[in-house]
């Protein structure tokens, strides 16, 4: 008994040194996209589910997948899991998600099932006049963001140390903001903001670099 102890005792050791072995995993950058709709929920879709996984997690989905399903998805990824984004937009999320990955993706566009209400063909315009910390609240901005500390983007510290130097900073990070990009502040992609108007990217990037 005492010899298969050792022996035991043994093998554990000689494993121990390759527990405390800390692997350095760099991700390959997002290279899918949701697909582009008129539905409202393909923007907040863009906002919300990119913050924390890629869009190959929603291409892998069954094609059959109801609306019942996805509405549990969507719901998983709110509580437990804490997304930030409205109750109240959960169910325009879904109508994307099903009519255009799962089994709805050939009944058209034109009503909202869950809501009973018509289908808004624009993005939810941002607030007028243009204020930055509405505009930040409106999109999110926050889920990603912080002024001091980098959450899963950059700090808006970090951004303003970065382009200090640049004559035209503000006109780059408003560019930053309606194209979204990756590779710029590591693996994990910024969504395009493309529904903002010039005017509100410009505002946006003014506030960031004044912090």
């Amino acid at each position: 008994m005492r010899y298969i102890l050792i022996r035991i005792l043994l093998a554990a050791s000689a494993l121990a040194p390759y527990c405390a072995i800390a692997l350095d995993i760099r991700l390959p950058p997002e290279t899918a996209v949701f697909k582009p709709s008129k539905l409202p929920g393909y923007m907040l879709a863009q906002r919300n589910c990119m913050i924390c996984h890629s869009v190959h997690y929603i291409q892998s989905q069954p094609s059959t997948s109801t609306r019942d399903y996805w509405e549990a998805i969507v719901k998983k990824m709110r509580a437990p899991f804490g997304a930030k984004f409205a109750d109240e937009d959960i169910p325009v999320i879904v109508d994307y998600l099903v009519k255009t990955y799962g089994a709805e993706r050939n009944s058209g566009t034109a009503a909202l099932n869950t809501a009973g209400k018509p289908e808004i063909v624009v993005p939810t315009a941002t607030p007028e006049p243009a204020d930055a910390k509405a505009l930040l609240a409106a999109n999110n901005c926050m889920a990603c963001h912080a002024i001091d500390k980098q959450i899963v983007g950059p700090a808006f510290r970090d951004v303003v140390a970065k382009y200090a130097s640049k004559a035209n900073a503000a006109a780059l990070v408003a560019r930053n903001i309606r194209d979204g990009g990756s590779n710029k502040w590591g693996p994990v992609s910024m969504p395009a903001f493309g529904h903002l108007s010039d005017a509100e990217a410009d505002v946006l990037a003014h506030y960031v670099l004044s912090q």
